[in-house]
């Protein structure tokens, strides 16, 4: 059975337009969409067109094509982008099935790919016990096989990306980047961040040191990046510094006196927002600034296996939490929060009543996830793409069979 896809927006990589290819090969029919610049310059040799109008004219836009075109499908990475929203509810009226790519939830070596929708849009059940009856057909998840996936690829691809958006901005006069801040201030963040490296290793090497020597009860709190659709869409929080704001402020008043919070920086924050100038102030004003630990670094693995418990918004990091077996409170909206995995309580009761994570129910939760939304591979990588590319064409087209 040939598919005809609509491909939207995917990473800033070769990924969608290799997986275009692919498909072709295959015999489906592909139909790729320049946003912008970047879009082009990636866009593989599939038939593509150009929308160089303004947002609001998408929804009208959108529609033509489908009407146009017999398509099946749509895919595109992330559900939550402004140029992607308007292609939800027309594809629900059409019939036409919806593939979304996005970082993995289970990591390293993996990414999602999700029919609908991921992260808070995502269908995957919330009862616990559907996914205990679920272990009787699902096999144990594997090892992800490293795909040598590193930082130096990824930034490569995002600042040809950039680039190419800037050099071919007169052809795509109303397109907005689904990031905030100019990719220039952006990259002058990460740079500086780079070269305190060191510095930051360091420090977090000799925090967790002491918190370990000292034996001294710690809870952990990473934070995730401001602009991801994980806090601008699927949390309750304005942003980065309010949810500090909230568990800082429950933690000074409900936390025993006893126990410390670490706050981990997120690995890929630009530092243009000063969480630890935020955290540390608010801490002096709670009187608790003698057991709060900001560190930009640290061994996450370490800090989780022996810490009392970790409060995320929908982190990743809250399936690393539940394999080392701690108590997890969710704040926002995220795929496994979900009674006997997270806290379902307040947060207030959070510090001192937690219990930890039904492991049985972990795994079988970790089994049907890895079976059903994840595909090892990268984005970025020439090793993780081959990989993620056979791996997304052999999903999509046992979607279509379904």
């Amino acid at each position: 059975m040939h598919c005809s896809f609509l491909a939207l927006q995917g990473t800033a990589s070769p990924f969608f337009g290799r997986l275009a290819d692919a498909l072709c090969e295959r015999g489906h029919a592909v139909h790729r969409v320049n946003f912008c610049g970047g879009d082009l310059l990636y866009a593989g040799s599939s038939d593509a067109s150009d929308f160089r109008g303004q947002a609001g004219e998408l929804s009208d836009w959108y529609v033509n094509q489908v009407k146009v075109a017999s398509f099946t499908d749509v895919i595109m990475f992330g559900d939550c982008r402004e140029i992607h929203r308007p292609i939800h509810p027309i594809a629900q009226s059409h019939g036409l099935r919806v593939h979304v790519f996005e970082e993995g939830y289970v990591r390293p070596h993996w990414l999602t790919l999700e029919k609908h929708g991921v992260n808070g849009r995502s269908q995957l059940p919330r009862d616990p016990a559907w996914y205990i009856e679920q272990r009787r057909f699902t096999p144990s998840s594997p090892a992800g096989e490293p795909t040598g996936y590193n930082l130096f690829d990824r930034a490569f691809h995002d600042i040809r990306y950039r680039a190419a958006n800037t050099l071919f901005a007169p052809r795509f006069p109303h397109y907005r980047s689904h990031r905030p801040r100019n990719g220039f201030f952006e990259y002058a963040g990460l740079a500086t961040r780079a070269l305190r490296r060191r510095q930051h290793h360091k420090a977090s090497d000799q925090v967790t040191r002491e918190l370990l020597d000292s034996k001294r009860p710690y809870y952990i709190f990473p934070l995730q990046l401001n602009s991801d659709a994980q806090i601008v869409v699927h949390s309750p929080f304005d942003g980065v510094r309010e949810a500090i704001t909230q568990v800082l402020t429950s933690f000074a008043t409900h936390a025993p006196a006893d126990t410390w919070l670490v706050i981990k920086n997120h690995p890929l924050d630009t530092g243009l927002i000063d969480y630890r100038s935020h955290a540390l102030q608010l801490a002096r004003d709670l009187a608790i600034a003698d057991r709060l630990c900001f560190i930009d670094a640290g061994h996450l693995p370490t800090l989780l296996d022996n810490a009392r418990g970790a409060v995320v918004v929908n982190s990743t990091v809250g399936l690393s939490a539940l394999h080392h077996r701690r108590p997890l409170m969710a704040l926002g909206s995220a795929i496994y929060n979900m009674p006997s995995l997270t806290w379902q309580g307040s947060l207030d009761d959070f510090w001192t009543q937690a219990d930890q994570p039904d492991m049985n129910l972990y795994q079988a939760f970790l089994d049907y996830v890895v079976h059903h939304t994840q595909i090892n591979g990268d984005f970025y990588t020439k090793t993780g793409i081959a990989m993620a590319v056979a791996g997304a064409v052999q999903r999509l087209e046992a979607a279509a069979h379904a």
